[in-house]
């Protein structure tokens, strides 16, 4: 008898201590205990502002009001850990996994279906739990808009497509996300992240007061460039068409003609959703690591409302010197802009590459009617996203600056916050690139929006 009582001691004590860690925290993920009597609800606001929208006239971005629309709504992704607190090395999504949430309009509230309740323990009363006893805790991690991962078809599902995967049901360790560039600009996918925070926790939360809702606080996991675009006509170009309004020339003029940006971006990447108030990348290699796209500002071809030519400056005989005039013609393209992931591989920075064409010219007409123009004057020049400090923050935008010189075209960028709607002044390091005269009559134009996908890992 005494031997067998032994064999029961020892046993007892393996298993307690095959159940923790050498800090007292959970080896393996515990099993939420059946038997809650209070449903888990949620709600949710931007990092800014409860009803805040992001930027007005960009289609692509995301905001509360429009994961309140077309069943979008947002994932979750829950992790009971019993007595002890999240632990990201020991634990999975054993309590919620990507559960989809939807915004009811008849109650105006957030639903999903089946509903989950609050872990109770055996013996537990709400109030034992509220004042601290036997807590037992559940973290809750969330992203949007929401995705299915089965149809990843890029037209008719293009949130399914951007986010083909996640980490595993059982997986142990911090639930993360894959996202990839869509193929097509104009089906570009932002993309939230709820952030943890002191004023907002998601993480190792107890069984609340009765009706108090879990809070997902979305911010930006993307960066965008290229939503404002300024082209501006350098004092010594003016000054050289202003020159040229002399003898029967009655007017002169500068005519931008084509504007391109040429991104070579990284094509994809993993979002952790354990974070402290940043969005968590990380880098994935695969054999197409970035991909490029290319977005036409202004051509002859692009369809209306969209900008066919720009008249940037415009001499006229008789009319101000522009040496006399201290500020700059210019013209402001808006929402435009390209998300990328704000995360290199290394040896494969993400960059920028204007190309604009522009001509010179001049008319005899009184009424500015029969205008002859010099060749096309043509350049480019390249941006390196990661020169320009906090490009790389999620939530952050690059707006560039075209500034078009006798000689060359020189471009300037600035750092704006994702929610600022009015142009800022684009200040940042120069890169220039001499003009190359061309002409290119007899080619053939491009289409307002052209694309291409280097990268068809899914």
């Amino acid at each position: 008898m005494q031997i067998r009582t032994l064999h029961i001691i020892l046993c007892v004590a393996l298993l307690l201590t095959a159940c923790s860690g050498d800090d007292g925290t959970p080896s393996v993920t515990p099993t939420p205990i059946p038997g809650g009597d209070q449903p888990v609800v949620f709600s949710a606001s931007m990092a800014t502002d409860e009803n805040a929208t992001t930027r007005v006239g960009f289609s692509q971005d995301i905001d509360i009001d429009k994961l309140k629309t077309a069943n979008k709504g947002f994932g979750v992704f829950g992790c009971y850990t019993g007595l002890h607190k999240y632990v990201d090395s020991n634990v999975s999504p054993n309590f919620m996994y990507n559960e989809h949430v939807t915004w009811n309009t008849e109650t105006n509230l957030w639903k999903y279906d089946p509903i989950k309740y609050w872990p109770n323990g055996e013996g537990e009363t709400n109030s034992s739990i509220n004042t601290g006893e036997n807590k037992h805790y559940v973290s809750f991690m969330a992203y949007a808009p929401y995705s299915d991962n089965i149809d990843n078809n890029p037209i008719d599902n293009p949130a399914g497509y951007c986010i083909p995967s996640f980490s595993l049901q059982g997986e142990v360790g911090n639930p993360w996300l894959t996202y990839r560039l869509h193929e097509n600009v104009e089906n570009q996918v932002d993309l939230l992240y709820a952030s943890h925070t002191d004023l907002t926790p998601i993480l190792d939360l107890t069984k609340p007061a009765i009706n108090e809702k879990v809070h997902f606080n979305f911010d930006h996991a993307l960066a965008c460039v290229g939503d404002k675009v300024n082209i501006i006509c350098s004092k010594g170009l003016q000054n050289q068409v202003y020159g040229r309004v002399a003898g029967s020339i009655t007017n002169a003029r500068v005519e931008v003609t084509s504007v391109t940006i040429e991104y070579t971006l990284t094509a994809k990447a993993r979002l952790v959703l354990w974070n402290h108030g940043e969005a968590n990348w990380q880098t994935i290699w695969s054999e197409a690591p970035t991909c490029t796209r290319t977005v036409t500002l202004v051509s002859a071809d692009n369809p209306d409302p969209y900008l066919k030519n720009i008249i940037l400056y415009e001499a006229t005989k008789g009319g101000a010197n522009p040496m006399d005039n201290s500020t700059l013609p210019e013209q402001l393209i808006e929402n435009m802009g390209v998300f990328y992931i704000p995360i290199d591989l290394e040896g494969y920075p993400q960059t920028a590459k204007v190309n604009i064409t522009y001509r010179i010219g001049t008319t005899t007409t009184t009424d500015g009617s029969a205008w002859l123009y010099d060749a096309d004057n043509e350049g480019s020049a390249t941006l390196n996203l990661k020169d320009f400090a906090d490009a790389y923050k999620p939530g952050k935008h690059l707006y560039i600056n075209v500034t078009l010189n006798q000689m060359n075209i020189a471009l300037t960028a600035a750092i704006a916050p994702w929610e600022v709607e009015d142009p800022v002044e684009m200040e940042g390091e120069e890169t220039a690139a001499p003009r190359r005269d061309m002409n290119l009559q007899g080619q053939t134009k491009k289409s307002k929006l052209s694309t291409s996908l280097l990268n068809k890992e899914h």
